[in-house]
């Protein structure tokens, strides 16, 4: 990744923790175009491929316009648990905020379950 890509990752990231942190309503209106951009973001690089595959179902998911709370509930955790994991090899300047993204979407994914 040059560094462009590493800067519009970082701002990507920001906006995504920034649309979490006023918790699931307010994330939704964002939800469809944030998501599809870290699918595009994501795309081709086969380390993320379970976070891009899991990031489509959740994309899926909410496009239907089912509310399957107990799918999204899960979904939304499974990202948690993949970014969480992925923040360990990401660049310095990801690290920490990938870890605070993880531990939004595993709390997002609990607070669907109830």
């Amino acid at each position: 990744m040059d560094n462009s890509q590493s800067q519009s990752g970082t701002a990507q990231l920001d906006a995504t923790l920034n649309a979490l942190q006023g918790g699931l309503a307010n994330a939704a209106g964002a939800a469809g175009p944030n998501i599809a951009g870290w699918i595009k973001t994501l795309q081709g690089n086969p380390q993320l491929s379970g976070i891009s595959s899991e990031l489509q179902n959740l994309h899926d998911a909410l496009s239907s316009g089912a509310s399957d709370t107990s799918a999204l509930s899960k979904s939304l955790s499974t990202l948690g648990e993949h970014t969480s994991k992925v923040a360990s090899s990401a660049t310095p300047d990801a690290q920490a905020k990938l870890q605070q993204l993880g531990q939004a979407l595993s709390a997002a994914g609990s607070q669907l379950k109830g």
